[in-house]
């Protein structure tokens, strides 16, 4: 009775968060492409989805707001306000979130203003997000203790930005965050399958640790549901249908149906579409973002908490791992090639694997095997 109340005042906690911040947004501009995708699966004039997008914003965002996004002294924005068309070649990099402005789309559909069912999806996968750290969490501490760590968690800065921005990284953060629970905990082959399907659907580059993550199983014996090469080519073929069918929404604007040789070409510090790739642009591009990410995310703090996963008495550091620190192999290895494709040091990116490497450290502190209450 005592667990069901203090877990009833933590869900009421994270319930209240959530409201607050529904209420009291961060109005970033990409909110503005994403409505364009919801609006534009009923009406294919671009002129009408760019216009009813900007007249949506200006009628119900605050005065200060949408002064910002319309212009905020940056010509891009000034641009994208004015002229339908180059709004239109931004719409490749949102419609590859289907699952997200497809909920976005739904939520609209049932009545709710389209700014707010743009932050609608975020809310709710930051409270599933909350409920499935409490449960990880008591597996391994005290119930009040878990309450308390996952309270804390929940309310630190980069769930905070994640919560109250328009964007499908809440969402994604819950899914992969899922996987890494199956992956660690349930040992199911199918819900994991099934939490990286989703995780794809909502981010297209969540591919990246959707293969990263499955090769774990086929490639390692640490896993208590080790798959064989035969079941392994068949995921890969499923993951690749489902990246193809997302990738080809971007096609009727002149992108590879491979999406990232397209993307590549707008990597400069212009974010301007280049005719070819300019390695020098590149590289110019990835220095600024790895000297802003440095100084303004936490990557530099959960990179140090993660060598702490390592820790062994002894020398051999590397040496038979465990299916923790393969699982942090492979998110590592997951940010890296991200970042060779995107390269952008985010804490929005990182969420559901700076929160695995939280409960990675409890894991290793407290095992249960240790004979420390579960709080189950």
């Amino acid at each position: 009775m005592k667990q069901r109340l203090i877990l009833c005042l933590y869900f009421l906690f994270l319930g209240l968060v959530a409201l607050y911040s529904f209420s009291r947004p961060n109005y970033n501009w990409d909110m503005l492409p994403y409505m364009a995708v919801a609006i534009g699966y009923d009406h294919a004039d671009d002129r009408l989805v760019h216009d009813t997008v900007y007249r949506l914003a200006r009628q119900q965002l605050p005065g200060a707001a949408y002064s910002e996004l319309s212009d905020g002294g940056l010509e891009y924005r000034r641009k994208m306000a004015e002229d339908p068309s180059a709004f239109r070649q931004q719409m490749p990099f949102y419609l590859v979130k289907p699952l997200y402005t497809r909920l976005l789309y739904l939520f609209y559909l049932l009545g709710v203003p389209l700014i707010q069912a743009a932050l609608l999806p975020s809310c709710i996968a930051y409270f599933l997000i909350g409920i499935l750290l409490i449960f990880w969490v008591k597996r391994y501490l005290p119930i009040l203790l878990s309450v308390i760590i996952s309270s804390l968690i929940m309310v630190s800065a980069p769930m905070w930005e994640v919560l109250r921005t328009f964007s499908p990284d809440c969402l994604s953060a819950f899914f992969l965050l899922g996987a890494c629970y199956m992956l660690l905990e349930r040992k199911s082959l199918f819900l994991l399958i099934i939490s990286l399907l989703l995780s794809v659907f909502t981010r297209l580059d969540n591919i990246i640790p959707a293969l990263f993550f499955i090769s774990l199983l086929a490639f390692s014996d640490k896993w208590a549901y080790a798959i064989s090469v035969k079941k392994y080519l068949l995921i890969l073929a499923i993951f690749l249908c489902a990246y193809l069918s997302i990738s080809r929404n971007a096609i009727p604007y002149g992108w590879s149906i491979l999406y990232y040789p397209t993307f590549l070409k707008w990597l400069n510090l212009s974010y301007s579409y280049m005719p070819a790739f300019h390695l020098r642009q590149y590289v110019s591009l990835t220095f600024s973002h790895i000297l802003t990410g440095l100084f303004y995310s936490h990557f530099i703090l959960f990179l140090l908490l993660s060598c702490l996963i390592f820790m062994r008495r002894g020398k051999e550091l590397f040496k038979n791992l465990g299916t923790d620190q393969l699982l942090l192999c492979a998110i590592g290895l997951t940010i890296l090639v991200r970042f060779v494709l995107q390269p952008n040091v985010a804490d929005r990116f990182y969420i559901p694997f700076y929160l695995c490497i939280l409960v990675m450290l409890i894991r290793k502190l407290y095992p249960i095997d240790a004979g420390v209450p579960s709080g189950r």
